[in-house]
């Protein structure tokens, strides 16, 4: 990206390796010189940054875009990293949320490319006093289930700027707490992408119409999985396209985004599974304004 930008490629090339190495203190990276880790690109063109294969440890491990040998799998059986999400039972009114008269409510606006959220007030659509998703706002539900501890807990809130159209997109990678978050335009489509991850014991769904369409499982503690790279970037790929498919914003990567709307040390809105935390006046507070 610098190099796109104008900046000399040695200049950038520096910015990303030595002098980050140095400004954290790793004092065995960051450089090509004796002391240091022989962990190396070797580039085809500096300009276009075209990578020709890359060395670990002094190791070959990628050539001409595709992994060499790694070794054998490691089997993920241990059960206290491999087990079922605890989770007690969902109905669609777990997710409703209550606005007063006056139909305004706190709503979490997304920046997008930035972990840091804006706190907006604004007038919500609203049926029977449940906030209720309308064609054409760009409003919808979101929810931070805790799925650790079968405490029960569900945080709602509303959140401008996923601009989906229709379905919901859920992840299991929420940090700090890592809780199920799942946000999306129907409670059918919310709770089908939390009973698939139930299933699949953690990972990351697009589900449209009450059907799953695309996925990746990650059983081990929700958070990562024994298939190859190269599965994961695939499937990754697949996700993202749907989730573009149901009209996620292109301008940012949504599931990147989700997984931090729930960090409740980063202004100016988060939401945790206890409910919606206004980071600057460091409280929860309720959705309805």
């Amino acid at each position: 990206m610098a190099i796109r930008s104008g900046i000399d490629p040695i200049t950038s090339i520096q910015m990303a390796s030595l002098n980050t190495a140095e400004c954290f203190g790793l004092h065995d990276k960051g450089a090509i010189a004796p002391g240091y880790e022989a962990n190396l690109l070797l580039l085809d063109d500096l300009d276009t940054f075209a990578i020709g294969s890359v060395y670990h440890n002094g190791r070959l491990v990628a050539e001409n875009g595709k992994t060499t040998a790694f070794g054998t799998r490691p089997e993920a059986t241990d059960p206290a990293v491999s087990r079922a999400l605890n989770i007690r039972p969902l109905s669609p009114g777990s997710l409703a949320i209550p606005i007063g008269k006056s139909n305004k409510a706190h709503v979490i606006e997304i920046i997008p490319n930035s972990l840091v959220t804006r706190h907006l007030i604004e007038t919500v659509p609203v049926q029977n006093g449940l906030f209720s998703p309308a064609p054409g706002i760009d409003l919808q539900k979101m929810a931070v289930i805790e799925r650790h501890k079968g405490t029960g807990n569900i945080g709602l809130a509303i959140v401008k700027g996923f601009q989906l159209k229709s379905g919901a997109i859920a992840t299991t990678i929420a940090h700090d707490s890592h809780n199920l978050v799942v946000t999306g335009r129907s409670d059918r489509d919310m709770l089908a992408a939390v009973e698939r991850l139930k299933q699949l014991k953690g990972g990351m769904v697009v589900v449209s119409q009450g059907q799953i369409i695309a996925e990746l499982a990650l059983p081990i503690a929700g958070l990562m999985t024994d298939v190859s790279a190269s599965e994961v970037a695939e499937k990754l790929n697949l996700l993202h396209r749907a989730a573009a498919d149901i009209g996620a914003s292109k301008a940012f990567n949504p599931f990147l985004t989700l997984s931090f709307l729930s960090l409740p040390v980063i202004p100016d809105l988060k939401l945790t599974d206890i409910g919606l935390f206004d980071v600057k006046a460091f409280k929860h507070i309720t959705v309805g304004a």
